[in-house]
C-alpha cells in the first residue's frame, strides 16, 4: 500500500510539472536580438537612400517573392528591385517582428511592416505589409536568404478611399 501510494505521489508530481511547464511562457529565440538588429539597419539603411547597403545584406543567392510579381533572384537584381521601389517615393520603413524561430544556420522571421510612401506630386501615404523572411547565417552574421511579403488588409475606413498608387514595398 505504501509503494502504490508513494507511486501515486510520484505521478501526480510528474503530472503538476508537465502543467506548469506548458503554461509558462515560451523562451525568446536566441536568434531574435541579431535579426531585430538587422531589421533596424536595414530600415536605416533605407531610410537614407542608401540601397547597395540593403541590397549587402541579402545572400548572394537570396530570393525576394515581390507580390503580383515574379521572383527576383541574386543580390544584383534584388538591388534593382529596391531602387525601383526607393524611385517610387518610398521614404521609409519599420519592422514590427512578431516572431522568430531558428534551427542551425537558418531563422525565420514573421511581422509586419509599415512603408511610408510619397509617390510625385501627391500625399504621404502608409502601407502596412505582412511578411516571411528567412534568414541564413554566414559566418557571425544573418542575411537574408528568402523574403516574401504582402498587403495587410486596410481598415473599413481607409477601404472606402482610393488606393495609393505606390507598389507595395518587399520586407527586410
Amino acid at each position: 500500500m505504501r509503494s502504490t501510494l508513494t507511486r501515486l505521489l510520484v505521478c501526480l508530481g510528474l503530472v503538476f510539472a508537465a502543467a506548469a511547464a506548458i503554461g509558462e511562457p515560451p523562451k525568446a529565440d536566441p536568434a531574435r536580438p541579431a535579426i531585430e538588429k538587422a531589421g533596424k539597419a536595414f530600415a536605416d539603411a533605407f531610410g537614407r537612400g542608401d540601397i547597395a547597403a540593403v541590397a549587402n545584406m541579402y545572400a548572394e543567392d537570396a530570393i525576394a517573392f515581390p507580390p503580383d510579381s515574379d521572383m527576383v533572384k541574386g543580390r544584383a537584381a534584388i538591388e534593382g528591385l529596391w531602387k525601383s521601389f526607393r524611385d517610387t517615393g518610398a521614404k521609409s520603413m519599420d519592422f514590427e517582428v512578431v516572431d522568430v524561430v531558428s534551427s542551425g544556420n537558418l531563422a525565420a522571421e514573421t511581422g509586419i511592416a509599415t512603408l511610408k510612401v510619397q509617390p510625385a506630386g501627391a500625399g504621404e501615404a502608409t502601407i502596412k505589409v505582412k511578411y516571411v523572411v528567412v534568414w541564413k547565417k554566414k559566418g557571425a552574421t544573418w542575411q537574408l536568404f528568402r523574403d516574401i511579403w504582402n498587403n495587410m488588409p486596410m481598415p473599413a475606413a481607409a477601404a472606402a478611399a482610393p488606393a495609393p498608387t505606390a507598389t507595395p514595398a518587399p520586407h527586410h
